[in-house]
């Protein structure tokens, strides 16, 4: 057998095996949204992410993950075409759906839903499972509560006594009037810039600068009321004493800062029950009498969230408050970004899954492809070298083919439906081709029919995939483009 003759052979085996495997990722393409397959995959993904390696929290994790997917960020993605064909089509389509978990009596993962989206970006994930835990809002509880003592044991309090001391030293009811009414306008005062802190209308840096501020223009009213003697000097040198005591410097100012505000472990640690943050906002809570955040401490406490979720959140943000600068301090947003990483990586992971799983689709399809289109390798083979016709038609088109089309598939496939026009392709049921191959079996001495192990190879190249084979007829064409090399002798 020539040199050519074997290439042409290649050629043709090689695109008939491409034309296959079209078919095959066109029936897999259909197949996948009816079934749901990279919804369903996506969200055993997240399931498995939340349990972690522990797999009793799987129950646990897998009502977790339906409450994401209630969540208006994730809900925003399944985005499923409205009108009445549409959604005639869309409950068509969900009923394959059902009969599939039906016969493989497998759960719907999307609970009372039919459907679910097939990608959940980082920053979509890493939203909705903040705003499941509410850290946000338990972290401006503490701030609230912490300022609010903060100005009362640093600063109100303190300045009564310092007030109550004056008007013991000089019983006047002149004197105890005018302090009288410069405490009210100072408190009111306090209860303005506590109110914009909690409105979130100022920072918390502002808010005590604003604090300091007041203290010492109490200090300069109270001054300019009071007569010029040693204890209206005294009073005045004490309230000046206190505002330096609160925040003299910039360092003392970012000290307080950090007493007052949680930092990103001190807030996650509320996720542990035994932490002292958890007990500081169950005190809170118990002392202000507030319903929805005593629920969401027991929420958080309960079950409903998987120990493996609370270790890997714990860990996270010890991560993202080593690598922000003691100054600095870590927020929120940087769990956020250590909760995207750890979503793209756990993704990376389910993705090759995937793809494994795909690859064992594959396997089922080439195989039921082989089986009803009766391709057999040995057949198929057997007819190309025999019709030498049939191999310059195919050589010619698969040249033609591979000058023309692209890596795209969708172009790949146009071509090969156009070329197969003209090509009797050794395939089907025929009462010639089934008698061609009864022929040939009779001098087949494995144990294995012949046309069987035919259709097992011819599965398993099927399964390899349209951009193989399309990359493996290039180099063939390439090869028989080279020819022999010129005679030098001449």
């Amino acid at each position: 057998m020539s040199l050519p003759v074997i290439l042409e052979l290649a050629i043709g085996l090689v695109f008939i095996y491409l034309t296959l495997s079209l078919v095959a990722s066109e029936l897999q393409e259909i197949i996948s949204p009816l079934l749901q397959w990279r919804a369903e995959h996506l969200k055993h993904a997240i399931e498995q992410l939340l349990a972690g390696s522990d797999r009793k929290n799987m129950d646990t994790a897998r009502n977790f993950a339906d409450r994401l997917y209630n969540s208006s960020v994730i809900q925003s993605l399944n985005q499923e075409a409205q009108g009445r064909l549409a959604r005639g089509l869309r409950d068509i389509i969900h009923s394959f759906g059902s009969v599939y978990r039906g016969l493989s009596r497998s759960r719907n993962v999307f609970g009372d839903r039919t459907s679910g989206p097939s990608y959940i970006p980082a920053d979509a994930f890493a939203n909705s499972l903040l705003d499941q835990l509410q850290l946000d809002y338990l972290g401006q509880i503490l701030v609230d509560s912490r300022l609010r003592r903060f100005m009362e044991d640093r600063l109100h309090q303190p300045l009564i006594h310092i007030l109550n001391d004056l008007k013991v030293s000089r019983p006047s009811p002149t004197t105890s009037a005018l302090l009288d009414a410069e405490l009210k306008q100072f408190e009111a005062q306090l209860g303005q810039i506590l109110d914009d802190f909690q409105t979130r209308r100022a920072t918390l840096s502002t808010t005590l600068d604003r604090l300091l501020f007041r203290l010492e223009e109490f200090s300069q009213l109270a001054q300019a009321e009071l007569p010029d003697d040693h204890l209206s000097q005294t009073f005045v040198r004490r309230i000046d004493a206190l505002r330096r005591n609160l925040a003299a410097t910039a360092d003392e100012k970012a000290i307080l800062l950090q007493k007052i505000q949680p930092n990103l472990t001190e807030l996650v640690a509320v996720l542990d029950g035994t932490s002292t943050t958890y007990r500081e906002l169950a005190a809170i809570a118990t002392q202000t009498k507030s319903a929805s955040l005593q629920q969401l401490l027991k929420q958080l406490q309960t079950d409903s969230l998987p120990q493996s979720l609370r270790a890997n959140l714990l860990s996270l943000a010890n991560h993202a408050q080593q690598q922000v600068s003691q100054t600095a301090g870590a927020s929120l947003d940087h769990l956020e970004h250590q909760i995207e990483t750890w979503f793209n990586q756990s993704m990376e992971r389910a993705t090759g899954v995937y793809r494994r799983n795909a690859k064992g689709v594959g396997l089922i399809l080439g195989f039921a492809i082989a089986i009803l289109l009766n391709a057999d390798s040995f057949h198929i083979a057997n007819h190309l070298l025999n019709d030498s016709t049939l191999r310059g038609v195919i050589s010619n088109s698969a040249q033609q083919l591979t000058l023309d089309s692209p890596d795209d598939l969708t172009t790949i496939t146009d071509s090969v439906s156009s070329a197969l026009d003209q090509i009797p392709i050794p395939l089907g049921r025929s009462q010639t081709i089934l008698a061609q191959q009864t022929q040939a079996e009779a001098n087949w001495n494995l144990p294995i029919p012949r046309r069987w192990l035919g259709w097992l190879i011819t599965g398993f190249a099927i399964a390899m995939g349209a951009n193989f084979w399309f990359n493996a007829l290039r180099r063939l064409i390439n090869l028989r483009s080279t020819g022999n090399p010129p005679d030098k002798s001449s």
